[in-house]
């Protein structure tokens, strides 16, 4: 039986930080532009996905290198296939690639045994291009199989809820996964389909993140964002990606931190009392 635990109140961030910042990367291009009926494909939508492994990539490591930041790229299992040289990149910036489905798959339309093959060949393929198994997962939706999937598949935490702002703990027969929550402020909202304005974006942005600053005062904050690198990687929003990060880092108590980390971080250290007696009377 899955059982969700949660530690609100007991959240501390390393070196007693306020806030704990994940920049997620959805790392993904044509593979989820799908055939019409007639087996066309739409060339306009692809090509516009195209550009986030082809030119956007670079863009965005330039930008987080001079910003001495550090982010989580989910990464399509057909994506580091197609592009391992981006890949190779991404890992020898210091960044992390974690898992994003192969083609972008929809998880709620995915029987068990299909979803388990997807982890199954993401987990494979981000392997053998990044050197290093992904930790972290996340879907285009998410499944009723998919926590206890990726528990089978030993994954470290996943990034799918929208229901809650700190991070907590999945449990399934003494098996556990922490869930880094998300925020429905990605850029593929607040750009609405592929437009708006780059300052409406880098407002909406600013306003999450002082937001949690400013209740930090009393209690630790998790502040994540998630973007894509076709959209976030375009001249013009890449500024307000740079924007939001110069921002953050004026602010005091800011914990820079990748996917990996800030899960380990829970697990080891905020979760590890709780975790130890879950599995125990497993």
């Amino acid at each position: 039986m899955l059982k969700q635990y949660h530690y609100n109140d007991s959240i501390r961030w390393p070196g007693d930080k306020r806030v704990a910042v994940t920049l997620t990367f959805d790392f993904q291009g044509g593979e989820d532009v799908r055939p019409f009926a007639n087996g066309t494909i739409d060339n306009e939508e692809y090509t516009q996905c195209e550009y986030g492994p082809n030119t956007a990539i670079w863009r965005i490591l330039r930008i987080l290198k001079e910003e001495e930041v550090k982010a989580t790229f989910m990464t399509c299992g057909g994506i580091a296939e197609r592009y391992p040289d981006a890949v190779k990149a991404i890992v020898a910036d210091g960044h992390e690639v974690a898992g994003h489905g192969y083609h972008h798959e929809c998880a709620r339309d995915l029987s068990r045994e299909e979803e388990d093959e997807v982890m199954r060949k993401t987990t494979a393929m981000n392997l053998s291009r990044a050197g290093s198994r992904p930790m972290g997962w996340r879907s285009c939706t998410q499944s009723a199989n998919s926590i206890e999937l990726l528990m089978r598949h030993g994954y470290l935490w996943n990034s799918n809820s929208f229901a809650h702002d700190l991070p907590f703990l999945w449990e399934s027969g003494g098996k556990l996964l922490v869930e880094l929550p998300r925020q429905p402020f990605g850029d593929g909202r607040t750009y609405h389909d592929d437009h708006g304005n780059p300052a409406d974006t880098l407002a909406i942005w600013k306003a999450m993140f002082d937001g949690f600053h400013e209740e930090s005062a009393h209690s630790p904050a998790y502040c994540p964002f998630q973007f894509h690198p076709y959209i976030s990687g375009r001249s013009g929003r890449a500024r307000a990606l740079r924007s939001i990060i110069q921002h953050m880092k004026k602010a005091d108590g800011v914990w820079f931190a990748t996917g990996s980390e800030t899960a380990r971080w829970c697990l080891d250290t905020l979760f590890k009392a709780q975790a130890d007696k879950l599995k125990a009377a497993s």
